[in-house]
């Protein structure tokens, strides 16, 4: 079984991948959830999803320049003025697909040595204080990827619509999609999270969902994420075993083909080594990796979580299941 194996490829303590093939769906767990307690891994345990949450944040922004509340050439010192210095001139589009020359506060020494070393891991992050890391932003125009983008669109993202982004979120994405199992969580170790390991400790089960906010904060299932890349990249409804879904057949959001504008926004273009072509996104967070990945058609879904920090391995597995 392919689950086992990555487990064992991955030194994973447990994984759950998720296919959707033409509107049926196939979903295994192998592994634990908790090795300490010898708890099984089951397909229903929870993630966070890291990076992945930048699709989910670029689907938001794209309905609102649908909506005409933004535009992907408005900028910085048009929607946020001052909120970083030298970046007055970055636009939307430079923010969805890297090339805003913004650094990524994620990197800097000072940042993780606070979290780390510091134990800030706890407590809450306003967005402007995640900002003021990652030094002066560089040059526009040349890709660099840097979570600071996605933490500013967040924070457009609650300038335009005037809700918090939990809340926009919840309103535009989780509840019309029923994705019941996804959201920015309060808590600092939510409801079914599998716990995560980072090399021989603990990873980041315990921790503030603030410090990656818009741009990496997210907690779901592989099912959810499966969901929401279907409804992003087309295809059938869901059906298990031949039988009816039985959530609600989701509706689509258009947004995904402004999604795979240029190389993608919030998303990646790749050819896989069979010649499919897929838009996906990775994540990686202390102790937890995955990755979401949809055929260019929209016929196939595939989606890998891991609760160790093995993305190269979850990733080649996303990979050979496309390929099938």
């Amino acid at each position: 079984m392919i689950a086992d194996d990555l487990v064992v490829a991955a030194g994973s303590p447990g994984a759950v991948i998720h296919v959707r093939d033409d509107g049926k769906v196939q979903e295994v767990a192998a592994g634990f959830a908790d090795p300490a307690t010898r708890t099984p891994m089951r397909v229903d345990h929870r993630f966070r999803i890291a990076s992945i949450t930048k699709t989910f944040t670029a689907a938001i922004t794209l309905q609102l320049v649908r909506e005409r509340r933004l535009a992907l050439r408005d900028t910085l010192g048009k929607l946020l003025p001052g909120v970083l210095p030298g970046a007055d001139r970055v636009t939307v589009e430079q923010l969805l697909n890297h090339t805003s020359g913004i650094p990524d506060y994620l990197t800097d020494s000072r940042f993780t040595d606070a979290i780390v070393d510091g134990g800030m891991y706890t407590r809450d992050w306003p967005p402007r204080e995640l900002l003021d890391y990652g030094g002066k932003p560089g040059k526009s125009g040349v890709n660099r990827y840097s979570n600071g983008n996605f933490i500013l669109l967040g924070l457009i993202i609650e300038k335009v619509t005037g809700r918090s982004y939990a809340e926009v979120l919840r309103e535009r994405v989780t509840e019309p999609l029923n994705l019941r199992d996804t959201e920015l969580p309060q808590d600092l170790r939510p409801s079914r999270l599998a716990t995560g390991r980072q090399g021989d400790g603990p990873g980041a089960t315990v921790v503030n969902s603030s410090i990656f906010w818009s741009a990496g904060g997210l907690v779901s299932t592989a099912g959810d994420v499966g969901a929401f890349y279907e409804a992003l990249f087309g295809g059938k409804p869901a059906v298990s075993g031949g039988e009816p879904a039985k959530k609600p057949t989701p509706k689509r959001l258009p947004e995904g083909n402004a999604l795979k504008r240029a190389d993608g926004l919030g998303v990646f273009a790749d050819r896989l080594p069979c010649g499919t072509r897929v838009w996906n996104h990775s994540g990686m967070i202390y102790g937890y990796s995955g990755i979401a990945m949809s055929s260019e058609d929209g016929r196939r879904q595939v989606v890998v979580q891991l609760n160790s920090p093995a993305a190269g391995q979850a990733i080649a597995a996303a990979g050979r299941l496309m390929c099938r």
